[in-house]
């Protein structure tokens, strides 16, 4: 916290020369630039303070908001330093251009409506601190940030599901258009997370062009990360923001660190990029990194939860050091946040053997060809194993870690699969698929998640109970129940990338021995339906829902009721896999 300078006294004599605050509004001013909505933060701008060399240096300049709320409560929010761009397209060549004058800003969130007073000092190098008073005005509460429960996570009273895809960047100065169009497509099909990166290549502030510390000459990257996050309120979708991604301080595995400015190679503080989490000097830079993203983007209420790291067991960083990193970068947010945003970091393999502790909820990473229900099983078992009080999710999926086949898997079946057999087998929400701008959206198969996001809407996943129940031949029923509802997902067991891999395979030999051309088209399997008992928590009569897993399209809908705990479900005729939901009826 920063302080305001007072008198130094020894045995009642007054030592050195004091800076007092100045009240300073003839000189410097605060300007609402604007009030907010429920979904945007409130944004103030202080401006004709003193210049400074570098205004992202805490020993430099400083700005401190002191805001008291309508309910006399208070918060301390930093400022930061900014300047306006715009996008130009000359000729087909985009660039970034400045607009108007950079100056200070505050952002804030109105947690509820009513008169906001801010009381704001600057303390700037070599010159006494002024005081800046300013009241803000809103007539709204801003929507509540999603928290954790337990397994589960809550949005204010009401359970929430992460229906999330790894959008984590796009091509430099196509941010806005590319964001804009992917989190509409994908909103509409019930999406409301996206996991965005702060890379080098793309909306990181710090890298080998600006130095340590000083982030004048990525702060275009920083204004269109302000308008990933206004896109992000505008389609109802939170930004999952990872701080580091694993190829900055790795030489093995998407190498970065040769162009790391940390790197004393290019004038930074260590020579070894392991040494990141134990340098004191390093820390400083961090920590300075971390006070400015958390002043700009904390108040945003779009911001889902803040991400260490992206598979940080590709560094040579230890586990040791790394949670000792993890807990004081923690306590930095803590300090910075005061909306006590969700903070976790990630693994690309081994989730269930690392440190969660001081981590809101834990994630894995699976890129396995192989049928989802089978592989996220394994995963889900041995991370709640190990994580048995917080949510789980998985953070990245794909069918592998090069590319994603559109060849053999035109329709996206995996990706499908996948967000279905996380959701069935004990994770908190379905999987975060990769591959967005490649695959998901060339093909555009962002409707694929409409089916769930129809089947599980109001539920809380995490507490409900999963169960592997009979079923029809060759198809698998998986299932979640609560005391009130039960969802049910059945699946023909070849309708699967692998399995229709096999099919490919086998037709490629049996060309070769007939020499006959290749077969490269199969139909989806098909189940004739038939009677299957379901179990559920209790007895009485159920609405039962059969529905489309892809389009969430209902198919029948009747009344059945139990016997012994049991359902008798007449599944109708499907073609690859079907979707129930069993409704206690009230009497």
């Amino acid at each position: 916290m920063f302080k305001k300078i007072i008198p130094l006294a020894l045995t009642g004599l007054c030592l050195g020369v004091f800076a007092f605050p100045i009240n300073a509004q003839a000189a410097a001013t605060a300007k609402t630039i604007s009030v907010g909505s429920a979904t945007l933060p409130v944004i103030v701008g202080v401006v004709d303070l003193p210049t400074v060399s570098n205004p992202f240096d805490p020993a430099q300049a400083r700005l401190l908001a002191t805001i008291t709320k309508p309910d006399k409560s208070k918060l301390e929010i930093e400022g930061f330093w900014y300047q306006e761009f715009k996008i130009q397209n000359i000729n087909g060549q985009r660039r970034s251009m400045k607009v108007g004058d950079p100056h200070w800003r505050i952002n804030f969130t109105s947690t509820i409506p009513g008169e906001y007073q801010l009381s704001i000092e600057a303390k700037l190098l070599n010159q006494a601190p002024v005081i800046i008073n300013h009241t803000v005005v809103t007539n709204y509460s801003a929507v509540t940030k999603v928290k954790t429960s337990g397994k589960s996570f809550v949005k204010g009273s009401e359970p929430f599901i992460p229906i999330a895809y790894n959008i984590a960047w796009a091509n430099r100065f196509e941010e806005i258009e590319k964001y804009d169009r992917w989190f509409s497509k994908a909103s509409k099909a019930g999406v409301n997370v996206a996991r965005v990166w702060m890379a080098s290549w793309s909306l990181g502030i710090e890298w080998t062009d600006t130095g340590l510390g000083d982030y004048s000459k990525r702060l275009d990257r920083a204004w269109l990360l302000d308008k990933v996050f206004e896109l992000g309120a505008k389609h109802a979708v939170g930004i999952n923001l990872v701080f580091i991604n694993h190829g900055a301080f790795s030489t093995t595995t998407n190498p970065e660190w040769y162009s790391n400015p940390y790197n004393s190679a290019n004038g930074g503080p260590i020579a070894n990029a392991g040494d990141f989490a134990t340098s004191e000097e390093a820390w400083k830079f961090w920590e300075r990194r971390v006070r400015y993203i958390a002043a700009r983007y904390a108040a945003y209420p779009s911001l889902f939860t803040w991400e260490w790291w992206n598979e940080v067991n590709f560094t040579p960083i230890n586990s040791k050091d790394l949670s000792v990193w993890t807990k004081k970068s923690n306590a930095l947010l803590d300090a910075w946040d005061p909306y006590d945003t969700m903070i976790t970091s990630s693994w690309s393999s081994g989730a269930s053997l690392q440190d969660w502790d001081g981590l809101d909820y834990a994630v894995t990473h699976v890129y396995d060809a192989g049928d989802p229900i089978k592989s996220l099983t394994v995963q889900a078992d041995a991370l709640r194993a190990a994580v048995p009080n917080k949510p789980i999710l998985v953070g990245e999926m794909g069918s592998g870690t090069l590319t994603e086949d559109p060849f053999s898997d035109p329709k996206g079946l995996h990706l499908h699969n996948s967000q279905w057999a996380a959701t069935f087998v004990g994770f908190a929400g379905p999987a975060s698929y990769w591959w967005w701008d490649i695959y998901v959206d060339p093909l555009n198969l962002w409707p694929i998640t409409s089916g769930l996001a129809k089947l599980t809407k109001s539920l809380d996943l995490a507490t409900m109970t999963p169960a592997r129940q009979s079923c029809l031949p060759l198809t698998t029923c998986l299932t979640l129940s609560s005391p009130k509802t039960t969802i049910g997902w059945i699946r023909h067991n070849n309708f699967d990338r692998s399995a229709k891999t096999q099919l490919l395979l086998d037709a490629a030999i049996e060309s070769l021995r007939t020499k006959k051309p290749i077969k490269t088209k199969f139909s989806d399997p098909v189940s004739g339906g038939g009677t299957v008992s379901i179990s559920v928590p209790t007895n009485g009569t159920y609405s039962l829902t059969f529905s489309n897993t892809f389009t969430g399209k209902i198919i029948s809908t009747s009344k059945v009721v139990s016997k012994k705990q049991s359902l008798a479900l007449k599944v109708p005729k499907f073609t690859g896999d079907i979707a129930f939901r069993a409704e206690a009826v009230l009497p």
